[in-house]
């Protein structure tokens, strides 16, 4: 049996064991990456990190494994949630908590932060990014960084779009996500993620619409100093190698980690 489901809603987001296995890639490598940013970008250890929008806990557990202290909120109680119970059975010092990203401030002072897969982008709007920048920099030591993870607006024909397969406990959960367009006088990128389960010989289909931020150099530059808080330090691509000319990154070079510098 197949049920199709479409909506605007995040219908996915209440199912956080599917979720969580989607983006259950080894997260090993990027861990290893965020070590060389921190000790090329900090004069200091990096001990406690939080995470704005942790989802299923996915980085938290990668991180936590690695020995560092974790700290992550998410605005849907489902996620939030299987975060704090995924985390618990390990054993793990960390913090869960409920927040939406446009207005957290979370307590204490953080060595560093991370935003995974474009999480950020789900803010739209100018006054959303730089109350969310803000926020995060008032939760971060002098000259912590924030290690954003997106991808800016395409200079040419749009990608066909990305396809994975991935598996645990009997459930097959293959997935789908395509840039349908993007939107420069709006700064918009409409898109779209398909999502096929497979489990107990019953198939479900997920397809649901996301509207994100388009991100363009020139803007991200201008919000992080309308913050007050941070500057853009460098920008990596996809392949964890310094981008030397950013101010022409583009879609073209994947998905990017931009590290914003408390000033």
């Amino acid at each position: 049996m197949i049920t199709h489901k479409e909506r605007d809603t995040f219908e996915l987001y209440n199912h956080p064991e599917i979720y969580d296995i989607a983006f259950s890639w080894d997260l090993s490598e990027e861990v290893r990456f965020f070590r060389r940013v921190f000790e090329t970008h900090l004069p200091f250890p990096v001990n406690h990190i939080l995470e704005p929008a942790c989802g299923t806990g996915r980085m938290l557990r990668a991180l936590a494994g690695a020995g560092i202290q974790v700290t992550g909120y998410d605005a849907n109680p489902s996620m939030a949630q299987y975060a704090k119970d995924s985390i618990a059975a390990d054993g793990t010092d960390f913090r869960v908590m409920l927040a939406e990203m446009s207005s957290a401030g979370i307590p204490g002072l953080f060595d560093a932060a991370v935003n995974s897969i474009n999480s950020i982008g789900y803010l739209h709007s100018d006054d959303e990014i730089v109350s969310h920048l803000r926020a995060t920099g008032s939760s971060l030591r002098e000259k912590g960084v924030y290690i954003v993870h997106l991808n800016f607006a395409h200079s040419g024909d749009l990608p066909d779009g990305d396809h994975w397969t991935l598996e645990r406990g009997g459930i097959r959960v293959n997935t789908s996500w395509r840039i349908l367009n993007e939107d420069r006088e709006t700064r918009l990128c409409h898109q779209v993620c398909t999502i096929v389960v497979e489990q107990n010989g019953k198939t479900d289909r997920y397809e649901e619409s996301h509207t994100l931020r388009l991100w363009l150099f020139s803007d991200l530059v201008k919000l992080a100093h309308k913050s007050e808080e941070f500057e853009v330090a460098a920008i990596y691509g996809e392949d964890f190698v310094e981008i030397e000319d950013k101010e022409h990154v583009s879609g073209e070079h994947g998905n990017v980690y931009v590290i914003l510098r408390k000033v």
